[in-house]
């Protein structure tokens, strides 16, 4: 199991707000209105704690950062902190969500003020807004704090936790790489790197808030126990369109579209499964964020580290590593291992919403076989983000996103969920109440 560490800081909300003693009512978008749902959790202690953390970083790291990046850039480093400053301001008086002078987000923010809030502006604020719209306006904010310097425009201020999370697993990661290059590509095989993938999601240093998460021991030899743990799985539907695929239309290029989640260990399970995965597709396009975000989001140069990385002499105790990433460094190198960046996966927009906000990149994704949507966000973006009923079916709750076959792999970290059979959410909440946020539990749900 992951370590975990959550903060437990006093409250910071105003004392005078008009909050509500409960969890969601049903079919609502997820706030910080109702005092008893993780969202409220998530706005009044943890994203204060990880701001905080950043800035005490960038304080306490200046002068490295001076060393890296230059004398300007350690200067720098102040503008940054005081804007940050200011933003934690904001955000623990429960100031509106003001415009960032981004089209697209400002556009937003009006149509959730005539969503929610009769068309003001000016009522948007935090802990009444819709929590997806305000957790991406945060990261959002945390990196248009640094396009205010001019050397530190692309520092990315998570890179060395997500980093060392890849350090702190490797052993694991060492015994994952021995069953990859020791197996076929059975179904057997593949399903277990499937499941490996699913529980790699638990490794998120935003659940955290930015503090060590890593893998302890082999995690396909505690599949056994963790199977146990998954309340939906529908990953059948996806070997079968596979095979279907490449039995209809043999000559027809097979392409999965993979939208990535963490950087870490979490990413080198995925890497471990696409590497299996090339035995039955001709292509995998890895999605990645474009700029820092959820503190462990993957990014193109977090794809590139970790392949590099592995092939260095710091590997080196663990040939194993060496040795596979020589291999995946080849896929890439042929282009069967692509990495497409969208600044989409960092808007405040629900997945049915991808349509009209990035045609061009609704379009791409129809081009594939199948896709797989890994982890917490893209989960809580492809249902709204709404207090569904758990038994909502899970092709109902994305509201008409179906771009081509999908499958999500999440392990649960936030309390939305959908596609479940009926009672089980209640024979859960029965054995823990903390069901929904604690990534104890995982879902493979699949739509067509």
């Amino acid at each position: 199991m992951p370590e975990k560490n959550v903060p437990t800081s006093p409250p910071t909300c105003p004392t005078d707000l008009s909050l509500i003693d409960s969890t969601y009512p049903v079919g609502v978008p997820l706030t910080a209105t109702y005092r008893l749902g993780f969202a409220f959790k998530t706005i009044n202690l943890r994203l204060p704690v990880i701001l905080t953390k950043i800035i005490d970083q960038l304080s306490r790291d200046k002068n490295e950062i001076g060393e890296s990046c230059g004398q300007e850039a350690r200067d720098d480093v102040k503008i940054v902190v005081g804007a940050l400053a200011k933003f934690k301001n904001e955000m623990v008086t429960n100031k509106p969500i003001y415009k960032t002078g981004c089209k697209i987000w400002d556009s937003y923010l009006e149509h959730i003020a005539q969503l929610y809030f009769e068309g003001v502006v000016e009522d948007v604020k935090w802990y009444f807004a819709p929590w997806l719209h305000v957790e991406c306006y945060f990261y959002k904010r945390i990196h248009d704090a640094f396009q205010l310097s001019n050397h530190l425009k692309s520092f990315d201020p998570f890179r060395k936790q997500k980093e060392d999370g890849f350090e702190c697993s490797k052993k694991s990661s060492a015994q994952l790489a021995e069953y990859v290059l020791s197996s076929d590509s059975s179904d057997a095989v593949l399903q277990t790197l499937l499941e490996v993938g699913l529980w790699g999601n638990r490794c998120d240093l935003s659940l955290s808030s930015g503090e060590e998460v890593s893998q302890l021991g082999n995690l396909v030899d505690q599949l056994q126990g963790l199977r146990n743990f998954v309340l939906c799985d529908e990953s059948a539907n996806f070997w079968k369109i596979l095979k279907d695929a490449k039995t209809a239309n043999p000559d027809n290029p097979l392409t999965v579209g993979y939208v990535l989640d963490n950087a870490g260990f979490e990413l080198f399970t995925d890497f471990c499964l696409a590497d299996k995965l090339m035995d039955r597709v001709d292509r995998i396009d890895f999605y990645v964020k474009t700029t820092p975000w959820f503190i462990s989001d993957a990014l193109k140069t977090d794809f590139d580290w970790l392949i590099e990385r592995m092939c260095s002499g710091d590997c080196s105790d663990f040939p194993v590593l060496v040795k596979l990433a020589e291999r995946w460094k080849g896929y890439v190198l042929s282009k069967r291992w692509t990495v497409v960046e969208s600044e989409f996966w960092t808007y405040p927009h629900a997945y049915f919403e991808m349509q009209d906000a990035d045609p061009e990149l609704y379009s791409t994704l129809t081009k594939h076989t199948h896709l797989i949507f890994k982890g917490d966000l893209n989960y809580r973006k492809l249902i709204g983000d709404v207090s569904w009923k758990p038994d909502t079916p899970f092709k109902d709750a994305l509201r008409g996103f179906c771009p081509a076959p999908l499958l999500s792999l999440r392990t649960l970290k936030a309390d939305c969920i959908a596609g479940l059979r009926a009672g089980l959410a209640e024979e859960i909440e029965s054995k823990s109440q903390d069901w929904l946020v604690s990534g104890e539990y995982g879902i493979m749900q699949h739509a067509q």
